[in-house]
């Protein structure tokens, strides 16, 4: 019989006591006029168990145990006549303990309409209940892990589990919850199939992954603008990203905007369950979501209806499918490198230590700068990361995953995640931060660059390009090629092969702006120190580069009309006025959404941009230098039947600059001149701060023709 007890039992302990090993306790002075005792005993269903000699220091005395400790019954040490529980030390971060009780068993409610079987990962805890619609059934253990068979249809019933630990027991929602109620007071059983049917069977996009235009966003930026055109009730929300919407100069926003602007790949911030907003009072904080709470579970401040635990999931699903609708595929942002707050967890709650790095000292490991790294090499944190990754490709039809601070997550993990990923019936893309991050995990584990090829289909965030283009990310007032007249032009050249130091073009995410730190024009205008024409020209050059450049380009939410955050680099909980994409300036900008939207498809209709192989990349390229003008970019590139140069001026003067060709070229892109058609041959007069394409007039007239008819 299971030995029952409450937390007053204990009220003031002189001790501690912390089993380090599965036969080995140590006990330590809570403080100095604790004195050391030799009279120890460690008890189990009221028997004493047999104990080896004491080891006694100034400090802490050691105590082994003749047998490793059975961890399903309640335990206690008398310690010179008090009672002291043990908690749990260093065992559970131990290799003995993840090998001996990790296990391949689906975890969750595993719903059929039949019967729901509850289980729960939980080797230190001794008892488990589960409280299903507020009736209570005591759970069977099975090696690490609860179990509880309920026979009936549970769909729509909440349900959570009460641990009981040697020293507290705690109410938890389960780590594998799919639905919640408002603020995840409450787990709730969910029969997909039943609120969507066939949701998972909806035809997706075939947009293979080497022709990837990604555009980042977030669900409330988008939708909350008052001149975004979406109705008033589903601004900030799901259901607002789903509208057909124009602003109030009658231009698209909102999905036909995206649509219209050609980009493939809509990647979503957070859109799982994360803490730091109040679902029941939304419009009073704000929060990009990288404070991840329940993984498997929607955001509920972007429902419209954050009580009913259902309506989350099925207009995430609308959203999702009416992207692909719409041509789009969807990619997730995905926090899996820490939990908001540990203590809070319910990882914490059911394996105290087990679910985080913990550093030699045993402080918590805080690699990503907010408290804690969750140790995604342990046996069940990584299969917990992996079962999430399947949910949302199979549940919500999702079509990719960006991994915030990649490089905190282990290499074994990363390559799980691509074997899920291949398995499924469309290519899905994988990219991430890849920084190495001083977390507790060897460097040969981390998922960086250097180590690329042991990840093949993981692509990583290009620093190099960012800081190359633009300068130093950390360092406003430096300069880079756009904003310091060009400095840098060899290193240009390298990055616009993709290939630069770890980098290639198949793993080389290229980009200037992202929702971190200043926004691109913010940024420019800082350290540019020029008037607001060369700013917005110094603007076009760094997306065009980023858009044009070997890799696959990364584009943040409107940084093709010059998003600005006033100046701000970190507005991860500013407000909405700050956040929000101003569609106002999706009107005054109008001339360089057209640039950008050009040099998109651009890069769509030439095949050779979805090369990915550095030796056919430089076979097809062949780089100019003009004397006159050294800053200058200008490359030539044959690929198949298309013959075109891209030549950038990035300082202020127009120059005459000589390409040394015979042939006749004719402008078809440039960010200065709309409708230039002359036809050149040998050089071209190049204005301050242009970017032009010039193609081969061979076939410039297939070209021209193409493009009329889009």
């Amino acid at each position: 019989m299971q030995k029952s007890f409450t937390t007053t039992r204990w009220r003031i302990f002189m001790y501690d006591a912390y089993l380090d090993a599965s036969d080995q306790i140590t006990i330590v002075k809570k403080n100095a006029s604790s004195k050391n005792t030799d009279s120890i005993s460690v008890m189990q269903n009221d028997e004493a168990l047999e104990i080896h000699p004491t080891h006694i220091s100034n400090k802490c005395t050691t105590v082994s145990l003749a047998h490793p400790l059975n961890l399903n019954h309640f335990t206690f040490l008398i310690i010179g006549g008090q009672h002291t529980p043990l908690k749990m030390g260093r065992y559970t971060f131990s290799t003995e303990f993840d090998l001996k009780y990790a296990t391949d068993q689906q975890m969750g409610a595993i719903y059929t309409k039949e019967q729901t079987i509850f289980r729960v990962f939980a080797p230190t805890v001794f008892q488990c209940r589960l409280l299903l619609d507020g009736q209570s059934y005591n759970m069977d253990k099975i090696g690490g892990y609860f179990e509880k068979v309920i026979s009936q249809d549970c769909h729509g019933k909440h349900y959570h589990f009460e641990v009981s630990h040697n020293h507290v027991t705690h109410f938890v929602i389960d780590p594998y919850v799919k639905a919640v109620s408002a603020n995840a007071k409450e787990a709730m059983v969910v029969d997909f199939e039943r609120i969507n049917p066939n949701y998972r069977k909806h035809h997706v996009p075939d947009i293979p992954n080497d022709s990837a235009i990604i555009y980042e966003t977030h669900v409330r930026d988008i939708t909350s603008h008052p001149n975004s055109g979406v109705s008033e009730a589903w601004r900030g929300l799901y259901l607002g990203m789903t509208e057909d919407t124009k602003t109030g100069h009658r231009l698209s926003s909102g999905l036909n905007y995206l649509k219209e602007l050609g980009v493939t790949h809509i990647e979503l911030m957070p859109v799982n369950d994360f803490s730091t907003v109040d679902e029941l009072n939304r419009d009073k904080s704000y929060n990009w979501g990288y404070d991840p709470h329940f993984f498997m579970v929607p955001e509920g401040s972007y429902a419209t209806d954050p009580s009913d635990p259902i309506s989350r999931i099925v207009e995430l699903q609308k959203l999702i499918l009416t992207l692909h609708e719409n041509g789009m595929k969807v990619i997730l942002d995905v926090v899996l490198n820490h939990v908001y707050k540990v203590e809070h967890s319910s990882f914490e709650k059911l394996v105290p230590g087990y679910y985080f790095r913990h550093n030699a000292e045993l402080s918590l490991s805080n690699g990503t700068g907010v408290g804690n790294d969750f140790a995604s090499e342990k046996m069940m944190a990584r299969r917990f990361i992996l079962d999430t990754m399947e949910f949302w490709l199979d549940f919500y039809r999702v079509d990719g995953y960006r991994f915030d601070l990649m490089g905190a997550l282990d290499i074994e993990t990363m390559q799980g995640i691509e074997h899920i990923s291949k398995a499924q019936d469309r290519e899905i893309f994988l990219l991430g931060e890849g920084w190495d991050l001083p977390t507790a995990l060897e460097y040969h584990k981390k998922t960086l660059p250097e180590f690329a090829d042991r990840v093949p289909n993981v692509h990583f965030f290009n620093d190099h390009f960012r800081d190359a283009i633009k300068g130093s990310n950390f360092e406003l007032s430096e300069k880079g090629y756009v904003n310091g007249d060009g400095q840098g032009a060899q290193a240009i050249r390298e990055m616009f092969t993709g290939s630069f130091k770890a980098f290639n073009p198949g793993m080389s995410i290229n980009y200037v702006e992202v929702h971190d730190n200043h926004t691109l024009y913010d940024r420019l205008k800082y350290s540019s120190d020029k008037r607001q024409y060369v700013l917005e020209s110094q603007h076009q050059l760094a997306t065009a580069l980023t858009l044009l450049s070997f890799g696959t380009p990364f584009l943040h939410a409107g940084q093709e009309f010059f998003r600005t955050k006033y100046g701000h680099g970190n507005t991860y909980n500013l407000s909405d006025l700050l956040n929000r994409m101003d569609w106002n300036r999706r009107a005054k900008y109008q001339d360089n959404i057209e640039f950008i939207k050009a040099v998109i498809r651009f890069r769509l209709e030439e095949d050779v941009f979805r090369l990915k192989n550095p030796d056919e990349i430089k076979k097809a390229l062949t780089f100019m230098t003009f004397n006159n003008l050294p800053q200058a970019f200008g490359v030539q590139i044959s690929y198949e039947a298309s013959e075109f140069m891209i030549i950038i001026n990035p300082t202020e003067k127009s120059v005459e600059l000589g390409y040394g060709s015979d042939e006749s070229y004719r402008i078809i892109l440039s960010n200065q001149r709309w409708h230039d058609k002359a036809i050149y041959a040998n050089s071209l007069y190049i204005k301050g701060y242009e970017i032009v394409i010039l193609r081969k007039m061979a076939d410039v007239d297939q070209y021209t023709t193409d493009q009329e008819g889009d």
